[in-house]
């Protein structure tokens, strides 16, 4: 059956805009909500939340897996019974106290615009019911719930993006031991495959974010035949965005947006558009039970690599890991909010920016930027800087103890500079650099005192960095970038 409907799907695109070809699935614009909207939240969530030691969502691979940690099976035999398998962590699974609503209204005080969510981790636990999983999903054990479809149902009627993340692979599933073992393709014909073309049809994910992909080559994952048919006539093929995990050697290569390693962050101008995803527990991405205060980033951390990457031309992929019962930890929720208090206020300084000519300057202070010109291309790389047309943002992450000089921007007679949250506004004078005068910052009225935002005006215009794109081996069509790999 599944040998059929893959034929069919082949068929499907032999005339089709995007053909099962890297070349020509790279060649697929993205659709521009996904640069638009900057931030993310990510959330890891599994049978991986009952034990929630160490790196939870990698226990069995540090448990019985190929890489045994002494202390994490010492753990599991302090306080579990004997004879304990990884299935009994389901039935503990029950997520009693789970409100998708409360879940999305958390995800949307944070400023977040779309928001990921693990269907199925390594363990292969699925949170929806599928045939392809018998026993080992949410519906069947432990919470009885479709996870995933209450999820996507609370964030309807919001402006927030619903995305999945897929494994690929799982760890123990003996059809995929079979495939590494006989070099077959059992497990992605009768299990992979078949859960992708169900998440899409029944859910209709914005995100795509596939993973655990690295054992094994597109070939095998049969990627490029999903991606056309993705894209040519699946029922979200006109605003699906999808990653780079797609089997071995694609990632930071081929795919939509790219994200080379997790918590990446390459601190200058990537030519093609991508993604940092990283942890709010800065040791985990599911659910911890040794987690300490010390262990969550704080907002400053966050407004700071949210500046960093969004300057450098990625988005910000935020992860957090709830717990067993369903419930997000009261210190992940109060990290949100508040920094989605600080994004409110400092909301046109990020969403629908673009980077600008320099990505940062003195002062820890990175650069977003937006233009009121009409004629450049949507999917260019970044903002040129003209006089009277471009709008730069100063994002500065150490707040001065005197004045303030930022060597990147060069000012006139018209230049206007404006504390971001407040009414107070300065004209600087025209200077080959911007002075903000110490005295001058209105401290009691900025939305944080440890980063403020400056509003620039009016700045004279320059031509392009020398400090952008330290990678390259050719610049060519800047301006008029769609997100090709050629310009690496």
């Amino acid at each position: 059956m599944l040998s059929l409907l893959y034929l069919q799907l082949c068929l499907s695109v032999v005339f089709a805009k995007y053909q099962p070809t890297w070349p020509s699935l790279d060649s697929r614009p993205l659709p521009s909500w996904y640069d638009e909207s900057k931030f993310g939240i990510f959330c890891h969530w599994g049978a991986y939340s009952v034990p929630a030691y160490k790196e939870s969502a990698w226990l069995w691979w540090y448990w019985k897996g190929g890489k045994t940690d002494k202390d994490v099976v010492s753990y599991i035999e302090r306080n579990y019974k004997p004879g304990t398998t990884y299935a009994d962590f389901a039935r503990d699974f029950t997520a009693e106290l789970f409100d998708p609503k409360e879940f999305a209204d958390i995800v949307k005080s944070s400023g977040a615009k779309y928001f990921v969510l693990t269907s199925k981790h390594h363990e292969g636990f699925t949170l929806w019911p599928t045939r392809t999983s018998w026993n080992w999903n949410s519906v069947d054990i432990g919470p009885k719930r479709d996870i995933v479809g209450e999820l996507r149902d609370a964030f309807k009627g919001t402006d927030i993006h619903y995305g999945l993340y897929f494994s690929q692979f799982e760890f123990f599933h003996p059809l995929y031991l079979d495939d590494k073992k006989y070099n077959t393709t059992a497990y992605v014909e009768q299990v992979s495959y078949p859960q992708l073309l169900e998440i899409v049809n029944r859910y209709k994910p914005e995100v795509v974010w596939s993973d655990g992909d690295w054992e094994k080559s597109d070939e095998y994952w049969k990627s490029k035949e999903f991606l056309a048919w993705l894209y040519n006539t699946s029922p979200i093929k006109d605003n699906v965005v999808v990653n780079d995990r797609w089997g071995q050697g694609s990632i930071g290569k081929h795919g939509g947006f790219l994200t080379f390693s997790d918590h990446f962050d390459p601190g200058k101008l990537v030519a093609r558009k991508w993604e940092n995803c990283m942890t709010l527990d800065k040791l985990a991405w599911g659910s911890r039970r040794t987690m300490k205060s010390s262990d969550v980033h704080t907002v400053h951390e966050l407004v700071e690599q949210l500046a960093r990457t969004v300057s450098c031309g990625g988005n910000l992929l935020l992860n957090v890991g709830p717990d067993m019962h369903g419930k997000i930890p009261p210190i992940f929720e109060d990290r949100l909010r508040e920094l989605g208090r600080f994004l409110n206020a400092s909301s046109e300084a990020l969403y629908r920016t673009k980077p600008w000519i320099h990505q940062n300057d003195s002062g820890n202070t990175w650069y977003t930027s937006r233009i009121s010109s009409a004629t450049l291309p949507k999917n260019r790389l970044y903002n040129p800087q003209i006089e009277g047309q471009t709008i730069v943002y100063a994002w500065v992450l150490d707040m001065p103890t005197k004045d303030l000089e930022l060597k990147m921007v060069k000012t006139t007679e018209r230049t206007k500079i404006t504390f971001l949250g407040t009414n107070v506004s300065f004209e600087p004078g025209a200077r080959s650099t911007l002075l903000v005068n110490f005295n001058s910052i209105p401290w009691r009225q900025l939305i944080r005192n440890d980063v403020m935002v400056l509003k620039i005006e009016n700045a004279a215009s320059q031509t392009l960095g020398s400090n952008i794109y330290e990678r390259r081996s050719r610049v060519r069509r800047l301006l008029d970038f769609s997100w090709s790999y050629d310009a690496f």
